[in-house]
């Protein structure tokens, strides 16, 4: 790790581009309803030309967390380009990031992109702070939205069953028809399928009867059941239910966040997302203290381009004991990826090194910017 933050980073201009994907089909989670896919792509450009590219995964809106994307385009404009020069060591870029409070997401899209360029210079790994070998195949899950026709959601469901995905996660709110969800226990039960639940931290208390049926019948993790620091909610829910494993996302933002709450012993299990706690760098440290400390963790995803996705694969194949990561072939969300070829899934494995050959399509980068800003040094 020290190797490459020793490394020094020239820097000719910085590109920022909003994209907006269209997708497949409209997803629909506790926090809203999605048609498409806006991501802020950072392309780091040396002063030979090489080009590195980060994904900021925030949403437009700040809904999932307090980021939202116009904001990320001029926090980065006001308080990051002033202070980068056309030479400085990693180490320095991380001062400047690291003096902005909050903006994750943000930073590490910078960070990234930084990192891209890095590697391509010298061919250090980013990853040489894991003392074990990484998978060759990332088991894989699907995230799947909620559903307000159940033929719909059934035929998604067999679809994801046919193609062998390790885990189906399904989205909830209180205003799910638990319904459905009895009539496809069966199914569940003769595919012997791993599922999951995520309510993106959308329940309160007065919610309890509907938490408490997948609680009760299903032997799984609730993904961030109720809002940030909503403690209180947590450990009545814990209490009257002592079966409840809760699965942390949105709370964990750093390493503090997550030993606060495995201190408090509310912790079962850890949703990492590389963007959501500042890139690479924080993320292994989160990782190699989920190992030390025998906490279930795996990597979440945002919806990100195979930009992001090919990433996060890349992380994940550093965390052997998950059962599965949420990080699909970017190309199941899209009508077009920005990546060429598409990440290839094969019975809900995803080969490592595969990824070699997926290249960033330039000429869809540009098809689908709505916006874009560029920094000269």
């Amino acid at each position: 790790m020290l190797n490459i933050q020793n490394q020094i980073l020239s820097l000719k201009s910085l590109h920022l581009r909003i994209l907006d994907l269209p997708q497949k089909e409209i997803f629909t989670s506790g926090i809203g309803v999605r048609k498409s896919r806006k991501a802020l792509i950072v392309e780091w450009e040396d002063q030979d030309r090489l080009i590195g590219f980060g994904e900021c995964s925030c949403r437009p809106d700040p809904y999932y967390s307090d980021e939202f994307m116009d904001g990320a385009m001029l926090l980065v404009e006001q308080f990051i380009v002033p202070f980068l020069k056309k030479e400085q060591t990693f180490t320095e870029l991380n001062k400047v990031l690291k003096k902005i409070r909050g903006w994750n997401f943000t930073k590490a899209a910078i960070e990234l992109a930084a990192l891209r360029v890095v590697e391509q210079k010298t061919n250090l790994s980013s990853f040489n702070a894991f003392q074990h070998t990484p998978l060759s195949a990332v088991p894989v899950g699907i995230s799947l939205g909620i559903y307000e026709d159940f033929e719909a959601m059934k035929t998604a469901v067999e679809k994801a069953l046919s193609i062998a995905y390790k885990r189906l996660k399904f989205k909830i709110s209180p205003f799910v028809q638990t319904d459905f969800f009895e009539q496809l226990v069966p199914m569940f039960r003769k595919h012997n399928t791993y599922v999951s639940f995520d309510a993106n931290g959308s329940f309160e208390s007065a919610d309890s009867a509907v938490l408490a049926y997948f609680i009760t019948t299903f032997d799984t993790v609730i993904e961030q059941p109720f809002g940030t620091d909503r403690y209180d909610l947590v450990l009545k829910a814990k209490e009257k239910f002592p079966q409840l494993k809760i699965c942390f996302d949105e709370e964990i933002k750093s390493i503090g966040d997550l030993i606060k709450l495995e201190q408090l012993g509310i912790l079962d299990e850890v949703n990492l997302k590389l963007g959501r706690v500042g890139g690479l760098f924080n993320s292994i440290e989160i990782v190699n203290y989920c190992k030390k400390k025998n906490i279930p963790c795996w990597i979440g995803g945002m919806f990100e381009t195979g930009i992001g996705r090919i990433q996060n694969l890349k992380l994940a194949a550093f965390l052997p004991d998950a059962k599965a990561h949420d990080l699909s072939p970017s190309d199941r969300y899209f009508l077009e990826d920005v990546v060429h070829p598409n990440i290839k899934m094969t019975s809900g494995m995803v080969d490592i090194k595969s990824l070699k050959d997926c290249k960033i399509d330039t000429n869809k980068l540009d098809k689908y910017t709505i916006n874009r800003k560029s920094f000269r040094f």
